[in-house]
């Protein structure tokens, strides 16, 4: 199986750029049109990703047509698309919807920090943009160079934007450091929680646990972070459900995450259970949502 992050990103320096521009001149409910023919064109030549949507489906209970597998890419490139007017603050033509984010602020008053686990489904970008317009500082921890590269296009897009990003590509160390001055802050800092972890990122210990069924590989690095911070851990997705419109979700985990010293494996195995059961239950509410293109329940490395 090909490790996923060595599939690059869908969108290219120079594809966002065109994309943001084509948004400008023809607004967006034309350029969401015109996202059909480039996911209709990806469907027929990335075959990783027209296998892996299929799978998904068949596993989702959905039709693996090839139409669907279109549908599908077609909603995530209207996410990517929609994650450029969310960073430069252009929100008049969307609907929020917010469920259980005041749970959040409260705890961030208290000066608590809060750790946010979300996912690859929907789009994180929405829940970043709303954070900041409540006025809590949110803090992103991404895995790999290509984050980095793509973020750097938006902040050319929206200069003032705060990403406040966290890599722990090169420096875990330093990133652990810096997340538990975030959360010591009363800060929010978020991370994806369903994807295997790069080796380079210093812990690259997975737990396996049951998700649509089969056996499905997730991090243990969230949950071990959680525990050495002591905070509140909050499962966290903003749901595309179109065509202008995000439901943003908020539910939380556990107020705080304590492994057992004796049988540390079985306590990650509760917890992560617990994050994949969540997860499950908003995938299966909104199933074009889940963007992860590769074989996800490949257990092997």
């Amino acid at each position: 199986m090909a490790d996923w992050r060595k599939i690059p990103e869908a969108g290219t320096v120079f594809g966002i750029r065109l994309l943001v521009m084509f948004a400008r001149m023809f607004g967006r409910r034309i350029a969401g049109w015109g996202l059909y023919i480039l996911a209709f064109y990806y469907a027929l030549i990335r075959g990783t990703a027209r296998r892996a949507s299929r799978d998904y489906l068949r596993r989702i209970g959905q039709p693996a047509r090839f139409r669907n597998v279109v549908r599908h890419l077609h909603t995530f490139a209207q996410v990517s698309m929609d994650r450029l007017f969310f960073v430069t603050g252009k929100l008049k033509p969307f609907r929020f919807e917010h469920r259980g984010h005041d749970l959040i602020v409260e705890a961030t008053k208290s000066g608590r920090g809060v750790l946010l686990l979300g996912a690859h489904l929907g789009s994180f970008e929405v829940m970043r943009c709303r954070a900041k317009e409540y006025g809590v500082p949110i803090n992103v921890v991404v895995d790999f160079s290509n984050a980095e590269r793509v973020n750097g296009v938006l902040r050319s897009l929206a200069p003032d934007i705060d990403t406040r990003l966290i890599s722990l590509g090169t420096d875990p160390l330093a990133a652990m450091l810096q997340i538990r001055a975030a959360i010591e802050r009363g800060e929010l800092v978020a991370i994806l929680g369903d994807r295997k972890p790069s080796a380079k990122s210093g812990n690259a210990r997975v737990v396996v646990t049951q998700f649509l069924g089969a056996d499905a590989a997730f991090p243990a690095g969230p949950w071990l972070l959680a525990h050495s911070l002591r905070c509140p851990v909050y499962f966290v997705a903003g749901l595309y459900t179109g065509p202008n419109h995000y439901a943003l979700h908020s539910e939380i985990l556990a107020d705080e995450v304590r492994l057992d010293r004796h049988d540390r494996a079985a306590s990650l195995a509760r917890y992560a259970q617990t994050y994949a059961s969540m997860l499950e239950t908003y995938v299966r509410s909104a199933p074009l949502n889940w963007f992860n293109f590769f074989d996800f329940w490949s257990i092997r490395d």
